[in-house]
């Protein structure tokens, strides 16, 4: 994966740029879980927002990507009045399931006469686990504490494939579908319900059953692409 990664800088870096073709482009995706997550988590869905910029060479059929993408996997909201010692009003423990994804992407687009363009696509990268917590007097107040319950980084390698659909004016963009399916090794995760309060005369304290599993899952997709002409 670190060689892929290298790979692609090295080829983007000593490519002649003049007359390529930039894009953003903004997708929507959602992954159902397969394998050891699926048994060990099983109902979990993982939505994602992400970012991506490619680079397109005029002379060669591939893009070259940098896709940045965020999602939430479960969040849980408890009412509770025992979670400071000598403080008896009710208080809001919000607790939300976090995903970051930081993936350099490959993509191969063969020559083909249709109006739909297909395409294969690499990723690699990283995933960032984390559950973040928040205490709070209501939704609208600051909180009166915040911080991360747990954490954990994971490599991770993406492959599958989709088809682009122009815009009627094709230098404009695109929109495009597309079925991922990632793969990683084990990586400590929490759930929703997976923390529990044990209140006590001090204020109590967090127990947490942390998951273990390869978060490995199939991802569809939709989104668009923005064309950036600009000549170096």
């Amino acid at each position: 994966m670190k060689a892929f990664l290298t790979l692609s800088i090295i080829f983007l870096l000593s490519t002649e740029l003049s007359g390529q073709q930039w894009g953003l482009g903004f997708q929507s995706n959602l992954g159902f879980p397969v394998g050891k997550l699926k048994e060990g988590s099983p109902g979990i869905v993982i939505p994602e927002f992400s970012t991506v910029g490619y680079y397109e060479f005029w002379n060669l059929p591939i893009n070259l990507g940098l896709s940045i993408g965020y999602g939430i996997y479960g969040t849980e909201l408890e009412k509770r009045r025992d979670l400071y010692a000598g403080f008896n009003d009710q208080l809001r423990l919000r607790r939300n399931n976090n995903s970051l994804t930081i993936m350099a992407l490959f993509r191969y687009l063969p020559e083909v006469s249709w109006k739909l363009k297909p395409f294969v696509e690499l990723q690699g990268g990283t995933n960032y686990l984390y559950t973040r917590y928040k205490i709070s007097e209501s939704r609208f107040e600051e909180p009166i504490e915040e911080g991360r319950d747990h954490a954990d980084w994971i490599g991770a390698l993406r492959f599958g494939g989709g088809f682009k659909i122009p815009f009627k004016n094709p230098e404009f963009g695109f929109f495009e579908f597309k079925v991922i399916y990632q793969e990683t090794k084990p990586v400590e995760y929490l759930r929703r319900g997976d923390v529990e309060f044990v209140p006590d005369r001090d204020g109590g304290q967090f127990n947490f059953q942390v998951r273990k599993s390869n978060f490995n899952f199939i991802q569809p997709g939709i989104g668009f692409v923005l064309y950036f002409h600009e000549e170096f």
